[in-house]
């Protein structure tokens, strides 16, 4: 009876315990939302309103500065170093009319998320710099326990339109949402977007002007779809994804004659590269887990004796690796 009354008393004591960890952490959960919610509604107003502003980029020091060409294009120069951050929306990316603003229509709410700009020029060396940053007011916890963004209907939704015939090296990073990007028809040096945590599309629909002489792209936790590589022109590709899939058309008007390397690092997800018929292609792709290196299969070489090569070099890891031609 004794032993029995033990375990008795043990058990009623766990029990106890358990209920006391329930109740805690419930407990616990329902004061942080009080908390999250109250902060979200101290920081404005939450209703997305429209926005329709038009940022200046910073021109090149001296008389020329000051000019314009007659189709209203800036003046070339060395190139302005863009940097363009945007989180926790719908991002549209595109190609303006010839000048030297940034044009950012559509609607967010101000009291949430917050649009900033600054730039400025080096005294030492000349170089231009310019940012554009969209995030929330909010830190992470208050928009996940405060239910900030969790409906389409207060999305915040951007399009950014960038000036054609100004020179960049342009630094874009969109994350935490859904982004659709053209870059075609701009004029690019240097190139870097990063995509992050949600749904990303880039493409060149139309050639870039003179050719990227280098074109970085990066995908986490997310999935990248790019469209007509060719278009870009670059002398060198480096692609990197991880936790997503990525799928890259080699298509466009790559420059006749025009030599290109193309490295691709993927894990954790499915890499998917679409080849046209009508270039030359030098595959090496290396797949964990596999020995040796794999090639795509036989496609004869295209009769045009100016016809681009790509130098291809895939890493792969945990996920498939595919190479379409058409």
């Amino acid at each position: 009876m004794a032993k029995r009354s033990t375990l008795r008393t043990v058990g009623l004591i766990a029990g106890v315990g358990c209920l006391t960890m329930i109740v805690v952490v419930v407990g616990g959960i329902v004061i942080t939302v009080m908390v999250a919610r109250n902060a979200a509604s101290n920081l404005g107003d939450p209703n997305p309103q429209p926005i329709n502003r038009r940022i200046s980029l910073p021109l090149p020091p001296g008389p020329e500065a000051s000019s314009k060409s007659a189709t209203g294009q800036a003046d070339r120069g060395t190139p302005l170093h863009l940097t363009l951050d945007l989180q926790e929306g719908e991002f549209t990316i595109q190609p303006g009319a010839p000048g030297s603003d940034i044009e950012v229509t559509g609607e967010y709410a101000p009291g949430l998320f917050e649009l900033t700009e600054s730039q400025g020029t080096d005294s030492a060396t000349g170089a231009r710099r310019a940012t554009v940053r969209f995030r929330s007011k909010a830190p992470m916890w208050v928009r996940i326990f405060g239910g900030i963004g969790n409906g389409d209907g207060n999305r915040p939704r951007l399009t950014v339109t960038i000036p054609r015939g100004m020179p960049l090296d342009l630094d874009l990073t969109t994350s935490m949402g859904r982004s659709e990007v053209d870059l075609g028809g701009l004029t690019l040096r240097e190139v870097s977007v990063n995509a992050a945590m949600g749904e990303h599309r880039v493409d060149f629909h139309e050639p870039v002007v003179e050719g990227v002489r280098e074109l970085r792209l990066s995908n986490s936790m997310g999935n990248l779809n790019i469209e007509n590589l060719g278009n870009a022109r670059a002398n060198t590709i480096t692609a990197s994804g991880s936790m997503g899939n990525v799928i890259a058309n080699l298509g466009g008007a790559w420059t006749p004659g025009a030599e290109a390397n193309l490295n691709f690092e993927q894990s954790m997800g499915e890499l998917t590269l679409r080849v046209p018929s009508n270039v030359r292609l030098e595959a090496d792709v290396r797949e964990s887990g596999k020995e040796g290196s794999s090639r795509t299969a036989d496609v004869p070489p295209p009769d045009d004796p100016k016809a681009p090569t790509l130098r291809l070099k895939v890493n792969s890891s945990m996920g498939e690796t595919r190479i379409v031609r058409y």
